[in-house]
């Protein structure tokens, strides 16, 4: 009896031990504010990574194609959008789909190698003088070698509802600020119609030109 509390204390100070060690790799930012206003938008919109909270679907309904990588983020997502796994890198349709394409705290996600492929394909999908409203966080390059994840607490505001959630990842190797995605959409072929940034989060729309 005695061995098997000793073995329990023993497994509970290692668990102990081990989410210390992981909460201290962990940076934390202060919780960010986000208000998301209702945007026009003609014909179907594209959300890239559209599952989880379900920003997007949340705000344009069934105007929306919500597509992501993960069958669960889809299945947790709010009903109203149409949900479609599929990889943001290599995108389903056809040349010249949409005339709106977003993306909300979803390229974070994405390994930064991958980056170009994704504004790419959104470039390709999208109608000439079509845009792509991009929503992030100024993710920092991993400094610290004791530091290799970051945490981003998280409140939207949309129009009729407020949702807290956070998002977590792993640091990258280069700053993904707000000028590095100007930078990559304009390397694309994207003009900058619209770029703006509070605290750790950033806002970015882009359109394809008409010509």
């Amino acid at each position: 009896m005695k061995k098997n509390s000793v073995l329990i204390l023993l497994l509970l100070l290692f668990t102990f031990v081990i989410c210390s060690n992981s909460q201290d790799r962990v940076l934390r930012f202060e919780r960010q504010i986000v208000t998301v206003e209702d945007f026009k938008a003609e014909g179907l919109i594209l959300a890239i990574g559209g599952g989880g909270e379900g920003t997007i679907g949340r705000l344009k309904g069934n105007q929306v194609i919500a597509i992501d990588i993960s069958k669960r983020e889809l299945e947790e997502a709010p009903d109203g959008s149409l949900k479609i796994i599929m990889d943001a890198r290599e995108l389903k349709f056809l040349d010249n789909t949409f005339n709106t394409t977003t993306s909300f705290f979803t390229l974070m996600y994405i390994n930064g190698d991958d980056h170009e492929k994704v504004f790419k394909e959104v470039f390709r999908v999208l109608k000439p003088g079509g845009k792509f409203l991009i929503w992030g966080a100024i993710i920092p390059s991993r400094k610290d070698l004791n530091k290799d994840r970051v945490l981003v607490p998280l409140t939207i505001k949309l129009p009729e509802k407020e949702v807290r959630t956070g998002y977590g990842v792993r640091l990258p190797m280069v700053d993904h600020d707000l000028s590095y995605y100007v930078n990559l959409a304009e390397k694309v072929g994207f003009t900058i119609l619209l770029k703006e940034s509070e605290n750790r989060v950033f806002q970015l729309e882009v359109q394809k030109p008409t010509s």
